[in-house]
């Protein structure tokens, strides 16, 4: 017997295999550990093996109960085509390679849970036949997929699912389908025009946002600013254009900047920035910071991209923002921007506005606005709702279940 209560044989049933989109950026790894985390810490006896080709996972070690599948890494080409990272192999075979990896992972893992984030039919489709594998062999087990907020413009991503199949995947694999936003700010069932059975499965849980600090932790400094690019796979023109003029402008004034590269910056230009802010009292270069929380609570203003657990983190510790967000391959950043602009949660300033005078101008202007308590309150609960739905499979409990999308 557990020290909650549980046996053995119910605890083989806490076993969670997690599916981590990986090709470009850590967006999906930190969301994905963030899950691990709240609900390890909730159900005692539970674990996480969690499969991704990033290389990015041991720098996230400080979550208890996890281990992982370390599948090739892939990258995606001009052409959007994907192929191998490291590896001088053809994409057919590197292909087949996580493809079978996958599978033997779950014959022998055997999960209660099969937590899909992003992509439910895998890269290149890699994940179907685990999928198919799971509802013959162990149709015990709960397979979610876990979406979100916004994937692209609605007409790319009606096009893409509709030739991809993924409705008919989600009917016919998946148990349920959990949408990481709010309904108020974007209805994905109804943007994306899926089906009915579909829609009946889907469940809008609230923003994604690891807990916060402890209150003494999460004072702003009153002059600093940090400048942070997500995974930096494509973040050299925001840094480049901030370096410019407003870094250059901000420390003549007495304000700090921390500038953090990301990990997946290229080669030259991350030597090259970085040597650029070393030249400007005052900034400060970081390459990888694991623990943006703390960084950002530090922070009187953020300059970000606009993606999803960048902006959750800030709205969670209410930290005002300027989005200049991607809009190449895809334009989910644009969209989240607009609309949180619209609910005065960012601003948002469009890439092709964002030379280095207007980049400074806009930065300067928000800072002689107030501080935090005009932004706007945000549905940051899914964890809580995550942790609502295991409950439901693990202990039988609908209490506080998030309802079915109607």
């Amino acid at each position: 017997m557990m020290p909650d209560g549980s046996t053995i044989n119910e605890l083989a049933g806490r076993r969670v295999m997690a599916y981590c989109h990986d090709s470009v950026g850590i967006g999906h790894l930190r969301r994905t550990m963030a899950i691990c985390d709240r609900i390890g810490r909730e159900f005692a006896g539970s674990s996480f093996l969690l499969a991704t080709g990033t290389p990015y996972v041991p720098l996230f070690r400080d979550v208890d109960h996890v281990d992982y599948v370390k599948l090739p890494a892939l990258k995606k080409n001009d052409a959007g085509t994907y192929g191998s990272k490291f590896l001088n192999i053809t994409p057919q075979r590197i292909l087949a390679c996580r493809e079978s990896m996958l599978l033997d992972a779950a014959r022998h893992f055997e999960p209660g849970v099969l937590l899909v984030d992003k992509a439910p039919l895998g890269v290149c489709r890699e994940l179907v036949p685990t999928l198919k594998w799971l509802k013959a062999n162990r149709p015990e087990t709960r397979i979610v997929f876990g979406m979100r907020d916004i994937e692209d413009e609605p007409s790319a991503t009606i096009r893409q699912w509709r030739d991809d199949g993924v409705a008919d995947l989600l009917d016919q694999c998946f148990d349920e389908v959990w949408i990481y936003g709010m309904r108020e700010v974007f209805d994905a069932v109804r943007e994306y025009k899926l089906p009915r059975r579909v829609a009946t499965k889907s469940r809008y849980m609230g923003y994604v946002a690891r807990p916060t600090l402890p209150a003494m932790e999460m004072r702003s400094s009153q002059k600093r600013i940090v400048v942070t690019v997500g995974g930096g796979t494509d973040g050299e023109s925001v840094l480049s254009t901030f370096l410019a003029d407003a870094a250059i402008r901000l420390t003549r004034e007495g304000y700090d900047c921390t500038v953090v590269g990301g990990p997946d910056l290229p080669e030259p230009a991350r030597s090259n920035l970085a040597a650029c802010a070393r030249e400007i009292d005052g900034v400060s270069w970081v390459d990888f910071e694991p623990c943006m929380s703390s960084l950002f609570a530090s922070a009187r203003l953020v300059v970000c991209m606009g993606g999803y657990n960048t902006l959750c983190e800030l709205a969670s510790l209410r930290r005002r923002a300027l989005v200049i967000p991607r809009i190449r391959p895809r334009l989910e950043q644009a969209i989240r921007g607009r609309c949180w602009e619209a609910r005065g949660a960012v601003r948002m300033l469009h890439p092709h506005r964002a030379t280095p005078a207007m980049l400074s101008m806009t930065i300067l202007d928000m800072l002689r606005e107030h501080e935090g308590e005009s932004l706007p309150l945000l549905d940051l609960q899914g964890l809580d709702r995550v942790a609502a739905r295991f409950r439901t499979f693990w202990n039988k409990d609908e209490t506080n279940a998030p309802a079915l999308y109607m």
